[in-house]
């Protein structure tokens, strides 16, 4: 009994190492989206903020299907109460995007700040996917 535990636990560890490694590269993929259209919109004048919500948005989507279907391994159809609980974790990320870029602007220029605030928001993007979006899959 005790040897089945451990080997779960080491399966679990292997499996959450794995669905850390494809959030991060569909991360990758969102994240050069979001920078794409960022720094089209910044390059026509719209307002920084009003760019980064725009921009950050353009990755949610891909971000849903590429992390539902490989990165946790879902085989059902997307439901409502899952696509709440997305858009709750994708906006809490965002406000968090939001708080870190607004005060690191003026320090650190636009570009280094987005930067920063893509870290901070990538983490809880990532817990709250795992721990509560798709959880069951």
């Amino acid at each position: 009994m005790m040897k089945m535990e451990k080997q779960d636990k080491r399966y679990n560890r292997k499996n959450d190492l794995l669905q850390f490694v494809k959030f991060n590269l569909v991360g990758i993929v969102n994240t050069l989206v979001d920078f794409a259209v960022f720094t089209v919109l910044t390059f026509f004048g719209v307002y920084y903020m009003l760019s980064q919500v725009i921009s950050y948005s353009c990755g949610v989507v891909n971000s849903f299907i590429m992390n539902k279907y490989w990165t946790f391994g879902a085989k059902s159809t997307p439901h409502g109460d899952e696509i709440l609980k997305f858009i709750a974790v994708n906006v809490v990320s965002l406000g968090v995007s939001l708080t870190v870029l607004y005060p690191l602007k003026p320090q650190l220029g636009v570009f280094s700040a987005k930067i920063i605030a893509t870290l901070f928001s990538m983490m809880v993007n990532f817990l709250g996917s795992k721990l509560w979006v798709f959880k069951k899959a």
